[in-house]
C-alpha cells in the first residue's frame, strides 16, 4: 500500500442534470467512505477534450498536494484508447489517453514520476459497461488510489512519448501576430482565450495591442469588470490568468456570435 490520499476531484462533460456524476460518487464512497469528493465541473462542453484540458490546466494547482484528479471527457469510451494514471511531483491524474492532460504537462513544476496504463480488472466494476467507464473504471480506481493502493498495481508503466498530447493552442504567424482560440465560455458569456498571462503579459506590457474575433476589433483593456462601459466588448486578464473578452453585465459570446474553438487573433 502507498500513502492514503483524502481528496478526489471530478471533471467531466456529463452535466449537472444527469445521474452520471452522482453514480461515480456513489462508487467512490462505497469503496472509501471517508474520502472527500470535490466537483471541479461537470459542465465541460460535450466531447470537448480541448476545453477539458484547458479547465484542468488553469485550475489544478489550487488543490492540495496529493489530490487525485479524475477527468472523464472521453468520446473514445469503449474503444481501444488507454486509460492513464499519471503521477506528477504534486498530484495524480486519471484520464483517457486523448490529450486532456496536455496543459498540466506544459507546467514545468509538474515533473512526471510515472505513467501507468490502467489494465488490472481486479479494480473495475463488473459487468463493465462499454459506454460508462467513468462509473466502472475511473471511479473505482480513484477510490482504491485514495486508500493507498500503489500505482503500479493498476497496470504497466509506459513511456512519456507514447501518450497523446495536444499542441499549445497559440500559433505565432509573424513578429506581431498570434492566432489563438476560444478555450472556454462561462455561464456569463465571457469568452476565455488561449492567450495565457505567463506567455503574453511581458510581451504585451507597455504595448498597444488588439484582438480580432469574428472580424470584430477589441482593443480596450481594463483591470476590473466595473471599469468597462456597458455594451462595449472589453478585454481583461481574468482569474484563469488568460485574456478574456467580456461585456459589462452582458453576454459577450451571444452578442459576438462566438462559440468554443473560434479563432482569435492578437496583434501588437
Amino acid at each position: 500500500m502507498d500513502r492514503k490520499r483524502n481528496i478526489i476531484v471530478l471533471l467531466t462533460d456529463f452535466g449537472n442534470d444527469t445521474p452520471y456524476p452522482g453514480v461515480m460518487k456513489g462508487i467512490i464512497k462505497s469503496i472509501n467512505p471517508s474520502v472527500e469528493i470535490i466537483d471541479l465541473t461537470h459542465n465541460i462542453s460535450p466531447f470537448s477534450i480541448e476545453e477539458g484540458m484547458f479547465v484542468l490546466w488553469r485550475n489544478y494547482k489550487y488543490f492540495p498536494k496529493g489530490t487525485i484528479f479524475v477527468c472523464v471527457v472521453d468520446p473514445g469510451v469503449g474503444s481501444k484508447r488507454k486509460i492513464l494514471l499519471i503521477t506528477t511531483k504534486n498530484y495524480l491524474f486519471l484520464t483517457p489517453d486523448n490529450g486532456i492532460i496536455s496543459g498540466v504537462l506544459w507546467d514545468n513544476a509538474e515533473v512526471i514520476k510515472s505513467i501507468i496504463s490502467i489494465e488490472n480488472k481486479k479494480y473495475f466494476i463488473f459487468p463493465t459497461s462499454r459506454t460508462f467507464h467513468g462509473r466502472d473504471i475511473f471511479a473505482p480506481v480513484a477510490a482504491y488510489l485514495s486508500l493507498g493502493v500503489k500505482s503500479r498495481d493498476f497496470g504497466h508503466e509506459i513511456e512519456f512519448y507514447r501518450i497523446k498530447r495536444l499542441l499549445y493552442p497559440v500559433i505565432k504567424k509573424c513578429n506581431n501576430t498570434f492566432i489563438g482560440r476560444v478555450m472556454h465560455i462561462d455561464r456569463f458569456g465571457n469568452i476565455v482565450t488561449s492567450f495565457a498571462k505567463e506567455k503574453f503579459h511581458k510581451l504585451l506590457e507597455n504595448k498597444e495591442f488588439y484582438i480580432l474575433i469574428k472580424n470584430k476589433k477589441i482593443a480596450n483593456l481594463k483591470n476590473t469588470y466595473s471599469e468597462a462601459v456597458a455594451g462595449i466588448p472589453t478585454l481583461i486578464w481574468n482569474s484563469f490568468d488568460c485574456l478574456e473578452i467580456f461585456i459589462k453585465e452582458g453576454n459577450a459570446a451571444k452578442v459576438l456570435h462566438v462559440n468554443l474553438g473560434h479563432e482569435v487573433i492578437l496583434k501588437t
